[in-house]
């Protein structure tokens, strides 16, 4: 990714200090994920998330002929439609229709179609005076900001903040008490209902067999909105039509669940040609008669463009619920002001590369951590982390990586240059490391060490500790004899793959994995000429590089003589089961191989629960307490959730407390921990502060990155809690098991007296 802006920066430095925002936003979103699970619990998630997704991709399919047909039909029943090719289209369509009527007042219900083409400012410009009647959008109104998430647009602010900000605006003392808040806004805009000469909405959907809008709301002021002034605007995003009445249904059984934790949203409008007003008051007032004027801004603004973007077209199945946002961790610090363009949050990165260009989007896009949570949640299933990761990549063709970064992967796209720096580099830290490795500062990234210490890189990486388990030295050497009662892979060869963190940084870790495969009766051999996945190239969004060294991955592997590869790294096996699918879309022939070399590759845990299927064993001692933080890639890239409580509880002897929200992000995200230590260290707070109320003196994870950076926040800290990989527990756990002495490669384990 290019440089960041100064301007980016500096909102970046001002969100960071901004501790009342992010104490809203984690109050704030933590309930809405814990609501979110009770709204969902009754209905499959799955099914519903399928089916909306095909209805979906039908639409986006036969879009044009979907756009003749609405507008024919809602011109039919009376609607003046508009097909607006740009925003600029679309302001000056409705500004014309402004001045040629001489409006002066104009009200709005919420409305992101109206945020993207900066309609507000337009109408100002045209002489009229706009309020917002959604009460979040008033409040950022008011406060002369822009909404700060898709359905939550005040989510930033506190209720103390909001009933400081009415004080001012209104001149007299308000409490910060939510339903006295809510009176005001009624009091305050009721007038502005009845008055107004135009009334602006979006639509949530628009279906083409009758030319009918259909709006969700939960406050009531889309219906006021809609239904009293004598003109109603409609901005629609083309998107958002569908062919039928039916399409209608499942997106109401989703979009309330998903968008506000609620199971059924309040209100639900049906709008079908100009009506007529009903409320003789309202005639009294406005002495109104005969039809009203309902005109429909269906809005192109880049997405037929993207219909035809195979990295892009998926963003057109979002349905604006917000969901992806909620549980992003980048988020819930920086909020979606410096999180997003004009649509914000993880959607909105594709989003804003769709409708505002790549220049709009080169800096939030870095916000993302590829944690992965947002795509869990998409009620559309949309791939959102990939279609960054597209976004990213593009921002990097053409505007550039900063130097250092590109030199870095261009050196370890290579072999053998890789493996001389990452040597030389260790020699470099060796004098700078305190006595428990750490390092407490690191040249040419400033703060990545405030709040978190580095490991420093291993005099001796776990390859030169392993040269004994070269396929060619171990030969037909027989497999150790088991040490786990019940193991099934008992005689198997197992190739060991570690990643580059434990290679380099953490080689006791892959010694511990070593001994406990070993411990399953496994022959473990360590191809020496392995190398890095690609993975940190690619989330750099260098596909250049990320491709050299998936196609060196793929041949190794491909070479390697053995039942099982296995890597104790969550993340290198999900970026060569997954991601090399993706970065090889265009090459059909690596793309096959990438398949067929995944299909032998295995993480650690799954390895040991699935695979050698271990049971429980005879300890001498019970095994410790212990808390399990779920990396990202684990939980949700791969779905592992029970399999490691089940390894930890049923088969180590462990008692597990489970932490607050265990799979929310740590915030190490590779590169992303040094791109923004100060980001990353918000998140890590949040982390290490939920792993401590547990009590629990062992934090334990799967994935090496994780526990990267929660060793390092927990030794920063001074704090006594260890954190440690499954395998390094189970390792440890070896010694309790009943037996003489077993020979583990370099390492001894002896059973207690």
């Amino acid at each position: 990714m290019p440089a960041r802006s100064k301007a980016f920066q500096r909102a970046l430095d001002t969100a960071l200090a901004n501790r009342a925002q992010r104490e809203a936003l984690e109050r704030t979103l933590t309930r809405y994920r814990q609501r979110r699970a009770e709204a969902f619990a009754d209905v499959d998630f799955s099914a519903l998330r399928t089916d909306l997704r095909r209805r979906k991709e039908a639409a986006i399919a036969q879009l044009p002929e979907l756009v003749a047909a609405f507008q024919r039909q809602a011109e039919a029943v009376g609607a003046s439609v508009y097909l607006a090719r740009t925003a600029e289209d679309a302001r000056r369509y409705i500004a014309e229709l402004v001045q040629r009527t001489g409006a002066r007042l104009v009200v709005k219900s919420k409305s992101m179609a109206t945020e993207e083409i900066r309609l507000n400012e337009a109408l100002e410009h045209a002489g009229a005076r706009v309020v917002e009647t959604d009460l979040g959008e008033w409040i950022v109104q008011l406060a002369g900001e822009r909404p700060s998430h898709l359905i939550g647009p005040a989510i930033h602010k506190s209720r103390e903040q909001i009933a400081e900000l009415f004080s001012r605006v209104l001149g007299r003392p308000i409490a910060p008490d939510p339903p006295q808040l809510v009176e005001v806004a009624r009091q305050e805009l009721r007038r502005a209902f009845i008055e107004a000469d135009i009334g602006i909405t979006g639509a949530n959907a628009a279906i083409a067999e009758t030319g009918t809008l259909v709006i969700v709301t939960n406050e009531g002021n889309a219906e006021l909105v809609a239904t009293l002034p004598p003109i109603h605007v409609a901005v629609v995003g083309i998107d958002k039509i569908v062919p039928t009445l039916d399409d209608i249904p499942p997106l109401l059984r989703v979009l309330p669940r998903a968008g506000a934790a609620q199971k059924l949203t309040v209100r639900v409008l049906f709008v079908t040609g100009p009506t007529r007003t009903a409320d003789i008051e309202i005639q009294l007032v406005r002495g109104a008669h005969g039809p009203r004027e309902l005109h429909i801004v269906l809005l192109d603004n880049g997405r037929l463009a993207a219909r035809q973007d195979p990295e892009l077209v998926d963003a057109l199945y979002c349905i604006r619920c917000g969901a992806c946002s909620n549980v992003c961790p980048p988020y819930q610090v920086v909020s979606g002001h410096l999180f997003g363009h004009i649509y914000t949050g993880p959607i909105g990165l594709p989003l804003t590369a769709i409708h505002h260009g790549l220049e709009a989007v080169a800096d939030p896009q870095s916000l993302c951590v590829s944690c992965n949570a947002c795509e869990t949640v998409c009620p559309v299933a949309i791939p959102i982390p990939r279609l960054i990761l597209d976004v990213r990549a593009r921002v990097a063709e053409r505007l550039g990586l900063p130097f250092l970064k590109r030199a870095v992967l261009e050196r370890w796209s290579d072999p053998r240059s890789g493996d001389r720096w990452a040597r030389l580099a260790a020699l470099a830290a060796a004098p700078l490391a305190d006595r428990d490795g750490f390092l407490r500062a690191l040249p040419l990234v400033d703060g990545a060490t405030s709040s978190r210490h580095l490991p420093a890189p291993a005099r001796r990486p776990l390859r030169d500790r392993l040269r004994h388990l070269a396929p060619e030295l171990v030969g037909e050497r027989a497999a150790p004899p088991p040490r786990f009662a019940g193991s099934r892979v008992v005689g198997q060869t197992v190739a060991f793959f570690p990643g580059c963190l434990i290679d380099r940084l953490l080689p006791e870790m892959g010694e511990a994995a070593v001994q406990v495969l070993e411990a399953c009766g496994c022959r473990v051999v360590f191809p020496l000429e392995q190398h890095c996945c690609g993975l940190v190239a690619n989330n750099a969004g260098d596909r250049r590089h990320a491709r050299t060294m998936a196609r060196q991955t793929i041949a190794l592997l491909e070479r390697v003589e053995a039942d099982w590869i296995v890597t104790p790294s969550t993340s290198c096996f999900a970026a060569i089961a997954q991601d090399y699918q993706h970065l090889f879309r265009d090459e059909p022939a690596w793309r096959e191989r990438a398949a067929r070399a995944a299909a032998r590759v295995v993480d650690f845990v799954t390895f040991l629960d699935r695979i050698a299927q271990l049971g429980p064993q005879e300890w001498s001692r019970p095994g410790p307490v212990v808390t399990y933080h779920d990396s990202c890639q684990s939980a949700n890239a791969l779905g592992l959730r029970e399999q490691p409580r089940r390894l930890l509880s049923e088969v180590l002897g462990c008692t597990v407390v489970e932490m607050e929200e265990s799979s929310f992000c740590c915030g190490f995200g590779g590169t992303f921990s040094l791109d923004y230590p100060e980001l990353s260290a918000a998140i890590l707070e949040r982390k290490l502060r939920t792993a401590g109320a547990t009590g629990a003196p062992l934090v334990v994870a799967d994935n090496p990155g994780c526990l990267m950076q929660i060793r390092g926040g927990l030794h920063a800290r001074g704090n006594p809690q260890r954190a440690v990989h499954l395998a390094e527990l189970a390792a440890e756990r070896l010694a309790d098991l009943a037996g003489p002495p077993v020979e583990q490669g370099e390492r001894t384990i002896h059973a207690p007296a």
